[in-house]
């Protein structure tokens, strides 16, 4: 994992830039990798004024455009630069998150209004350079290729902006009418940074607007450079490549760099990586000037919360403040608010009101007309409704909120380069954490929380894994009452099954983990609007899209019923199961129901007299075996979404029934072996 971090040693060492293959590593303040994606920095034969007045169109921006009715702007920028936030400040009211075509990766759009005339606004996927490591680059490289005329808001972090600068380079060698926004502006003099505004835009040959995206300020100013973008050819960047110095010590070091200046033919008006970065030197040696600052409170968290020693139990904490605001949010509404609106007036207006009682049609929309719950109805409409309503959305709610404050605040991204190490044993990246995390307290949003990987053999093998062996907070409650005494020693062996069956399918899935990327953003306070749009758009996504696929289960389940396939499957399995796993046949219509709750299925398993390990090994196939009918209907809206739905759930479902016979089958041995089986 390449990691960029928030500490500074000397502005032309550059630890962290994620962009190129091949250049040397050192270690930064934390004493973890990290990556110097540059070539070693070299002095320049000529004074930067003087390059700044050989270039062609640096003074005077006759090549701009106006805004028309059909165009699109494009916000493009590292993560963590507050795209989103500039975003929220440009947009209108009518936001949408979509996924780009045949991909899982989200983007952004609205309408932006300048002089009278309504433009399309996009917040394109972060990215570190147009050369893709990941699919979100990818996604970002086509969006500026598909659009060769839209203005390109290129955003860069005003407290380093070296690091965005090779970005904003790339993007004029391609043509694009640039803009560039220098955001988080208020936080450059505390950090000791002084930009000069004016020459960095004489030097770029294009408007450069200071914003603070959270305060609104100066996204005026950026509304009028957009409206008339001008563009820099490739030729003028040519025009600014620095010579080499005819006298060097080291005549070989000389050579190789009139090579590698000399790699890019004028003709074709790109810039190598090297000299690229060549010119970032030259402008931030002109236009930036650091100041020395003492640390403050924020940076010293920042630098605990990655450091191992330190940062391990910051983790513990933050997880366990998860866990615990997890638990609180979903119980809170679950049962204080959703159990009672629905069991005592939802399921009796329907069952009074609905014609045909007895019928298959009533069956399939209310349910079994004798239930006195929601939970034992079975219909579309009261269970269905229930399970997608008042047990997932309020999970989903909690993910969400949770996901939005730790994104804000900068600990994402520390907490997967503090875990990368244990993960990437698994084919897996740090970022694995946090579906994994948010699986304790329901599969379904740690599924939907796997589209933030970077591959799909990682979503997938997150994907299956956690739906597998990640059991959800109902079950694990019902666990903690029914065998209190075993619930952890049930977890310990659940998560070295998540470990083993990672590693194994590691070995067997197509595809590779390439290293990845992580920008690591300073730590601060979390904004109150930030994370309530982030709340309110993910919600949105999550009602229009999943809950019709969980009611799409919920009635898949009760025609299985109807037809007796769930009675003809049950009859089938119980002799493979309580040969194989030597439990009680009784097990088996627990386990059928565990499809549509696991949790019922546990607290069915209290009514069956078993001894202690037969408890604990019918708890572990509870847990192992086929995913609730919600996290059944994710993993098909995520693998439709990838593009290949059958092999997700074939792949999920092969896993399962490995794990559950091979896994399952070793706790048996284990049993035997210790004389309690």
């Amino acid at each position: 994992m390449r990691q960029s971090g928030d500490c500074r040693t000397d502005k032309r060492s550059l630890p962290g830039i994620p962009s190129l293959d091949g250049y040397p590593a050192g270690q930064g303040d934390h004493g973890l990798l990290e990556t110097a994606l540059r070539g070693p920095s070299r002095r320049l034969d000529r004074p930067i004024d003087r390059l700044v007045e050989s270039v062609p169109g640096t003074r005077t921006r006759d090549r701009s455009r106006r805004i028309t009715g059909q165009s699109t702007v494009l916000l493009v920028g590292h993560p963590n630069v507050g795209k989103s936030a500039l975003f929220n400040r440009l947009a209108g009211a009518n936001i949408t998150e979509s996924n780009y075509p045949g991909t899982t990766v989200d983007y952004t759009e609205s309408e932006l209004r300048l002089d009278g005339e309504a433009a399309r606004l996009v917040d394109v996927p972060g990215t570190f350079s147009l050369d893709p490591k990941d699919r979100a680059e990818a996604v970002a490289v086509e969006f500026l290729d598909s659009n060769p005329e839209a203005v390109t808001v290129c955003v860069l972090d005003a407290t380093w902006i070296e690091r965005g600068l090779n970005l904003v380079l790339e993007v004029l060698e391609r043509g694009h009418p640039a803009v560039v926004a220098l955001n988080m502006w208020d936080e450059t003099r505390e950090k000791g940074v002084d930009v000069d505004v004016d020459a960095l835009s004489a030097l770029l040959g294009v408007p450069v607007v200071p914003t603070v995206a959270t305060e609104g300020v100066g996204t005026d100013d950026l509304r009028t450079e957009i409206a008339s973008a001008p563009t820099t050819s490739t030729e003028t960047i040519w025009e600014r490549l620095p010579t080499v110095p005819e006298a060097v010590d080291d005549e070989s070091v000389a050579a190789s760099t009139r090579d590698e200046l000399g790699a890019a033919a004028p003709d074709e008006d790109i810039l190598t990586p090297g000299a690229r970065w060549d010119l970032v030197d030259a402008i931030v040696e002109e236009c930036v000037t650091y100041h020395d600052t003492e640390l403050s409170l924020a940076e010293l968290l920042g630098r605990l919360a990655v450091a191992p020693k330190t940062g391990l139990p910051f983790a513990v904490a933050v997880l366990y403040g998860m866990w615990s605001f997890f638990g609180t949010v979903t119980g809170f509404f679950t049962d204080g608010y959703f159990v009672p609106l629905f069991d005592d007036v939802w399921l009796p207006w329907l069952q009074d009101i609905f014609p045909m009682e007895g019928s298959w049609l009533y069956f399939l929309i209310v349910g079994d007309p004798a239930a006195t719950n929601s939970f034992e109805a079975f219909g579309i409409l009261t269970s269905g409704l229930f399970v997608a309503v008042g047990v997932v959305l309020p999970a989903i709610l909690a993910l969400y909120l949770l996901l939005a404050i730790l994104e804000d605040s900068g600990y994402v991204a520390r907490l997967a380069v503090l875990l990368d190490t244990v993960f990437h044993r698994i084919g897996l990246h740090g970022f694995a954490i946090v579906p994994m995390v948010l699986s304790f307290g329901c599969n379904v949003p740690g599924v939907a929380a796997t589209r933030t990987l970077e591959t799909d053999k990682q979503r997938f093998m997150t994907m299956t894994l956690l739906s597998v062996f990640i059991p959800c907070g109902a079950q694990l409650g019902v666990m903690l009452s029914l065998i209190p005494q075993y619930t952890g020693y049930i977890l310990l062996y659940l998560l070295a099954g998540f470990f083993v069956f990672g590693a194994i399918l590691n070995r067997l899935v197509p595809g590779s983990s390439p290293e990845v990327a992580i920008d690591i953003p300073p730590m601060r306070q979390p904004r109150l609007d930030n994370v309530a749009t982030k709340l309110w758009l993910r919600l949105r996504g999550f009602v229009t899209t999943a809950i019709p696929f969980v009611l799409f289960g919920v009635a898949v389940v009760n025609v299985l019923y109807l037809g007796g396939a769930i009675e003809w499957l049950a009859t089938a399995l119980q002799p493979v199961l309580s040969g194989w796993f030597g439990v009680p046949g009784e097990t088996v219509p627990a386990l059928v129901a565990g499809f549509m709750r696991k949790d019922l299925a546990v607290a069915q398993l209290s009514a069956v007299s078993m001894t202690p390990f037969q408890t604990i090994m019918s708890v572990v196939m509870v847990s192992i075996y086929f995913p609730c009918v919600a996290t059944f209907a994710m993993l098909l809206k995520e693998g439709r979404e990838s593009g290949g739905a059958l092999k997700v759930l074939g792949g999920a479902l092969a896993t399962l029934v490995a794990a559950l016979f091979l896994w399952g089958g070793l706790l048996r041995l284990i049993g035997i072996a210790l004389g309690v089986a």
